[in-house]
């Protein structure tokens, strides 16, 4: 049960009332969008990498039930505003269940994933001191959203703008802002650093992780910096918009980035057998052993090849040597 403690307008005139309940209508839509797009990621994560490790299995379904528990909240509030409650327009200012489905929900998928990509920074880099602040800024940013769930419980209102929800606000969508740039700043100049040794498909495979990098890193920032100027200066429900798909953005983020394996694997790893008399045989794929090309390598060899994200930076050159040199025998 939520308290209202804070009043709506007496006479909220048409705009105000437009302004108000169409953000929220199309945010919905788009929070529904979003979870049809990660439910289809999360079918061609489990058809192609069925013998993943299992603590990646265990985060991609934590990270979809979140989501689904997210959604069901956030449909929940739109029914009460336009079913339940409709024609009723002091109850378009009641947040009912926001209070969970925005902040909360938003900041623990938010903490998982960023904790997620700061251990990859860890295990690129071998970088404990990133993937500390990585994790502490996660952390503040999760305390914030938290802190902004608590008030918002205690004062269900959209016209609320208290001084401690404003600071738990700014804490909660800045944190996650920075934190987001900083973790795109760490992995592009590793993987940049990385790509001076890397050789030959190595090269595009880092190319590929660089772009996938900054594009995932920068779509969720802008979104909660978005987010955050909206709530300052905009008091309507514009904020909303990018509040209640923020973590959809982060969950696609997450199997994107498990996902781009499969790109990695059928282009980037993809070698032809040669018959013996100069001429290339069937068209598959094969792995390099000791004294060359040598037998097809079954899905899970393509899998773990792929998992690059256990590989340390530094071996990235020494890997892409190799299979230079196995190349060319």
């Amino acid at each position: 049960m939520v308290h209202v403690t804070t009043p709506p307008p007496t006479n909220p005139s048409r705009s105000d009332i437009i302004w108000l309940a169409g953000p929220r209508f199309i945010g919905v839509l788009f929070n529904w969008a979003l979870l049809g797009i990660l439910t289809t990621q999360i079918y061609i994560y489990y058809l192609n990498f069925p013998k993943d490790r299992r603590l990646n299995k265990v985060l991609v379904c934590l990270v979809y039930l979140l989501d689904w528990a997210q959604t069901c909240s956030a449909t929940y509030d739109a029914f009460q505003w336009f079913v339940w409650e409709w024609g009723n327009v002091p109850a378009l200012y009641d947040l009912y269940s926001t209070f969970l489905n925005v902040p909360i929900f938003s900041s623990v998928i938010a903490a998982i994933v960023q904790i997620f990509f700061g251990w990859r920074i860890w295990k690129f880099s071998e970088s404990r001191i990133i993937f500390a602040l990585v994790t502490i800024l996660a952390l503040l940013q999760l305390g914030g959203g938290i802190a902004v769930g608590v008030l918002l419980w205690q004062d269900s209102s959209e016209v609320s703008r208290s001084n401690g929800l404003v600071w738990a606000v700014g804490i909660r969508l800045a944190g996650s802002g920075f934190v987001d740039t900083v973790i795109a700043i760490s992995m592009t100049y590793f993987l940049v650093r990385s790509k001076s040794q890397a050789m030959g498909s190595m090269n595009n495979v880092v190319t590929r992780l660089i772009r996938l990098t900054i594009e995932t890193g920068t779509v969720t920032a802008i979104a909660a910096i978005v987010d955050l100027v909206f709530f300052l200066k905009e008091h309507n429900g514009l904020h909303q918009v990018s509040g209640v798909i923020l973590c959809k953005l982060y969950s696609n983020t997450l199997l994107v980035l498990y996902n781009n394996r499969i790109l990695i694997r059928e282009r980037e790893h993809i070698h032809y057998v040669s018959d013996g008399s100069g001429t290339l045989g069937p068209f598959q794929p094969a792995r390099h052993g000791l004294g060359g090309l040598t037998s097809t390598p079954t899905k899970e060899e393509w899998t773990r090849s792929t998992d690059i994200e256990s590989v340390p930076l530094g071996e990235l050159g020494r890997k892409s040597s190799t299979m230079v040199d196995a190349e060319r025998q």
